[in-house]
């Protein structure tokens, strides 16, 4: 195990007690939740509690400087690009989709989905990721886009690459009919990201995979470090505030972590594992960016905390939420 810094406040793995007059805080198990994790392919773990980075460990010949695959963990920065949109009068989150795509007007089913939709997985799009992941496709938006559907929108959860594939058409084609006269404009979803949430926070990616057409993957395209995500995951839990600016809109925030009839395990592009989870004690409004070989952001407001753990690409691992959770808040 390669230690880099655990703060002496943390010499006991516990918490500071709260003030006279504060909610307690639930003390933490670091040391078992990181022995956990290294033991299941484990990169990273960082934790922040309030502002203070309080435990970081590195695993496993991963270190501080190196950026990760984060897989599926990409999707969380779509919701909050959309609320962002919303804000500027770009899109709103139950506009049709065809008012802006317009190969799917007149057909019955594609006519019917929402912005929302295509961010809480319920589009009822056919799932098309064996041929998206193929690595065959030259233009991953439009063999989204030309999807059909198989379920009537709104009526059921289905997990794939394809409905924030055309989220980034979406966006792509909104942001060019909203482009000043001067050019001086973001091109696409990740140029906005950039510009609206990414770069006012400080906060930097290593890598972006994009398709021959130069379309970012926005399911699943982000590489980053353990200490850049946590950045996103702070800016979250603090409800979309960075010092003196509310950067991500406060009035439809709450609907990221608001699951759906179809599951109501799944927000906006965040799993709702304190709802989900069989871990009795754990924080129930804690939420998680989830990516493929175990990437994780765990955010509780409650808790006041944000938490990274990056698994390695392409390894058997046995974590799993519980798993760590139980670990962690040592239950």
């Amino acid at each position: 195990m390669q230690f880099v810094t655990v703060l002496s406040l943390i010499a006991a793995c516990t918490a500071l007690p709260a003030q006279q007059g504060e909610e307690t805080q639930t003390p933490l198990e670091l040391a078992a939740a990181s022995a956990y994790s290294e033991e299941n392919a484990g990169l990273a773990l960082l934790v922040y509690r309030g502002s203070e980075l309080i435990f970081e460990e590195y695993h496993n010949g991963h270190d501080q400087k190196r950026g990760q695959h984060i897989f599926s963990g990409t999707k969380s920065f779509a919701p909050v690009v959309a609320l962002v949109a919303q804000r500027e009068g770009i899109l709103d989150l139950d506009e049709k989709v065809c008012e802006t795509i317009d190969e799917w007007r007149g057909d019955e089913l594609r006519e019917q989905i929402t912005i929302r939709h295509l961010l809480n997985f319920t589009s009822g799009l056919r799932n098309n990721d064996s041929t998206l992941h193929g690595g065959g496709v030259r233009n991953v938006y439009a063999a989204s886009v030309a999807c059909e559907c198989a379920n009537t929108p709104g009526k059921r959860f289905r997990y794939g690459s394809n409905h924030l594939m055309v989220f980034g058409e979406v966006m792509k084609r909104k942001l060019a009919a909203a482009k000043p006269a001067d050019g001086d404009h973001p091109a696409d979803f990740v140029a906005y990201l950039e510009d609206r949430i990414l770069d006012p926070i400080g906060c930097s990616y290593t890598r972006w995979l994009r398709d021959e057409f130069d379309n970012p993957g926005l399911p699943y395209g982000a590489y980053m470090t353990a200490r850049e995500w946590a950045k996103f995951g702070l800016l979250v839990r603090d409800r979309g505030v960075f010092g003196d600016r509310q950067l991500i809109p406060t009035e439809h925030f709450g609907e990221m972590f608001v699951g759906t009839q179809a599951n109501p395990n799944y927000g906006l592009n965040f799993w709702l594992v304190g709802k989900r989870s069989k871990t009795p004690g754990a924080p129930k409004d804690i939420v998680a960016a989830s990516g493929m070989y175990k990437q994780r952001l765990y955010i509780s407001e409650s808790e006041d905390l944000v938490i990274v753990r990056l698994g390695k690409t392409r390894a058997p691992s046995r974590f799993t939420d519980k798993g760590f959770l139980t670990r962690l808040f040592g239950l």
